[in-house]
């Protein structure tokens, strides 16, 4: 089944001619066993397929997928959630830019625009957010809980995966929440999009609502992880 009309293919195609680096979308699959108290696993298999679709319409993206159970890379940094995509560079060991469950609705969005920062790298993030940041020596998390229907979230995860592709102190997770309803009842999550902030594995009262501009999560970053 094809997600993407033919219009749109070609738009997208058309979108992804500036790329000229290779781009990996790792996809985090789990199994079938539901553990009580947890998120069961997503819709993998259509994400799989809109990601191999997406990566047929420029040769320089390829999609990996790999299991969750067990990884050990993936538990250091955080990753619960199965499908989750991690957006990188060929080559790359980075797991702090990603999205949890299909990138669909608004979010394809998020899903095109994070692979064209990769595939151009050209920062989305302004100099000035990068310079006051790289003074960070903690590890923040910012949880981005969206909804496909939302068009508002794209702005907020792309600005959060902005920062985080210029700081490996800095996490950006963009989360489906209808996906996901576990964690976002965990989170008290009742509009999007709603950032959760984390500054070393502990979850902060910090939050960000809405799709507010970059100077907002800029400045709700240092209020919990003061740069040196």
């Amino acid at each position: 089944m094809a997600f993407l009309d033919e219009g749109t293919q070609a738009q997208v195609k058309e979108v992804f001619e500036p790329i000229t680096q290779e781009v990996e979308l790792l996809v985090f699959t789990g199994g079938d066993l539901v553990i009580p108290g947890k998120d069961a696993t997503g819709h993998q298999k259509e994400t799989l397929e809109l990601l191999k679709e997406v990566a047929s319409l420029n040769d320089k993206i390829t999609v990996t997928e790999t299991p969750l159970a067990g990884n050990k890379e993936a538990k250091e940094a955080g990753i619960t959630l199965a499908p989750t995509i991690v957006f990188r560079e060929k080559g790359s060991d980075r797991l702090n830019t990603r999205f949890a469950g299909i990138p669909s609705g608004y979010e394809f969005q998020t899903l095109v625009e994070a692979i064209l920062l990769f595939g151009t790298k050209k920062p989305l993030a302004t100099d000035t957010a990068k310079e006051e940041l790289t003074g960070i020596k903690d590890n923040v998390t910012m949880q981005i809980f969206v909804t496909p229907t939302c068009p508002y979230c794209p702005k907020a995860v792309l600005t959060a995966i902005g920062l985080a592709y210029d700081n490996e102190n800095i996490v950006a997770e963009g989360v489906d929440a209808n996906e996901f309803p576990i964690a976002s009842q965990a989170n008290k999550i009742s509009g999007v999009p709603d950032a959760i902030i984390a500054v070393n594995g502990k979850t902060t009262e910090e939050r960000i609502l809405g799709a507010q501009p970059e100077r907002v999560f800029v400045e709700s970053i240092l209020k919990v992880a003061p740069a040196a």
